[in-house]
């Protein structure tokens, strides 16, 4: 009996051991089937692709490209579907003692709606903020092209000075040589204008006006280029409460450019101040140049006395309001339309010398300085 049982357990064990091999091969034959396959289905996309690619875009239809590329929708919302916005290189924002710079104030807005400045020592900094109109900077600023200094709304202090004297001059004198001042909405930006270029700006009635303030499809006075970075603009900008402070159109000087207006007033315009040599000035008694209306430009260049013009911007809203609104992008066209230099300023010489350094003056030699020496001496040695 012992033989016999021990002969049916080695069968039996060698019936398991068989049966767990032909599980085994079957296992790996399934996977060599489903390896074989995943070839086969990547050849063939390989093959489509290739197929695909290999026709040119006309023998496609879109129907027949919509199937093969499939379909895609940009993503909307709050800043998804806008492309990063950084300020223009040429653009300084005024800092000083006249701006509202506390964290929720009106000059905070501003400077939040161009991205400038970083933190450092608890305060916004930036190698762009002007913090004075009476310092080294400005005077600087003032004789030179191409730059636009932005006003946020002034709320704090006013610059008191004789209009007539150098600060005032200069003021001028900024504009004048092809740079711009955009200055954001309230009686004192008004008052500003009227006190440093001589004009007559003038309110609304009881100084409100209830709108909407419609951009007009034409701006008068500005080039094409300008209409162009006006479009993507807001078409309709709207009253907030009482925060936008607009001007009777009647009150605008001549060279005006109305932007966004109601029936009887102007919420954004441009004005084109130009300036030209004084007349009666010598080289024995030399006087500061003058005001010139723009249409008086071209007698002024056939007198000998070419203008040099930049623009004066004015946008009426206050930006108290800390959420976005129409009115942001409304003031970024606007810098980039008013920081174009207007075509009096387009003369190769008076390029060259808006653009040369004011304060880089070549050093003197010794024997220049000796030379200059000698020469007062011979002349107060000669007498009257």
């Amino acid at each position: 009996t012992a033989p016999s049982s021990f002969a049916s357990s080695f069968v039996g064990s060698s019936a398991v051991s068989m049966t767990h091999y032909s599980a085994f091969a079957d296992a790996r034959e399934r996977k060599q089937v489903l390896v074989l396959a995943a070839c086969l289905c990547g050849a063939a996309a390989l093959a489509l692709i290739a197929t695909t690619s290999s026709l040119s875009s006309s023998e496609l239809s879109p129907s027949t490209s919509t199937e093969l590329i499939g379909t895609w929708s940009q993503p909307k919302g709050i800043g998804i579907d806008k492309e990063p916005y950084s300020a223009p290189a040429n653009l300084w924002l005024y800092w000083g003692s006249s701006t509202n710079r506390r964290f929720t104030g009106s000059g905070e807005h501003v400077r939040h709606v161009f991205k400038m400045g970083n933190i450092a020592g608890g305060e916004w900094r930036d190698p762009r903020f002007l913090r004075s109109l009476k310092g080294g900077m400005f005077n600087k600023l003032s004789q030179k092209c191409c730059t636009t200094l932005l006003f946020p709304p002034m709320q704090w202090d006013f610059l008191v000075v004789n209009a007539n004297k150098v600060i005032g001059q200069n003021i001028r004198a900024y504009v004048a040589n092809g740079n711009s001042m955009v200055l954001t909405g309230g009686i004192l930006s008004l008052e500003f204008i009227n006190r440093y270029f001589y004009y007559q700006l003038e309110e609304a009635d009881g100084n409100y006006d209830a709108g909407p303030f419609l951009r007009l499809p034409h701006f008068q006075g500005l080039s094409a280029e300008q209409h162009d970075v006006m479009e993507p603009a807001p078409k309709v900008l709207p009253q907030v409460g009482i925060e936008v402070t607009s001007v009777k159109k009647e009150s605008l000087p001549s060279g005006a450019s109305i932007m966004y207006t109601s029936p009887f007033n102007s919420a954004v315009f441009a004005i084109k101040f130009c300036m030209a040599d004084n007349p009666m000035s010598e080289d024995a008694a030399p006087l500061p140049p003058i005001k010139v209306l723009p249409r008086d430009c071209a007698a002024s260049a056939a007198a000998g006395r070419p203008c040099s013009c930049g623009f004066i911007c004015y946008l009426g809203y206050d930006w108290r309001d800390p959420y976005p609104s129409r009115w942001d992008t409304a003031l970024k066209q606007t810098v980039d339309a008013c920081s174009m230099v207007p075509p009096e300023n387009a003369g190769p010489e008076l390029q060259r010398e808006l653009q040369a350094e004011p304060t880089a003056q070549p050093e003197e030699s010794e024997r220049e300085m000796e030379a200059d020496e000698e020469k007062k001496e011979e002349q107060m040695e000669a007498g009257p």
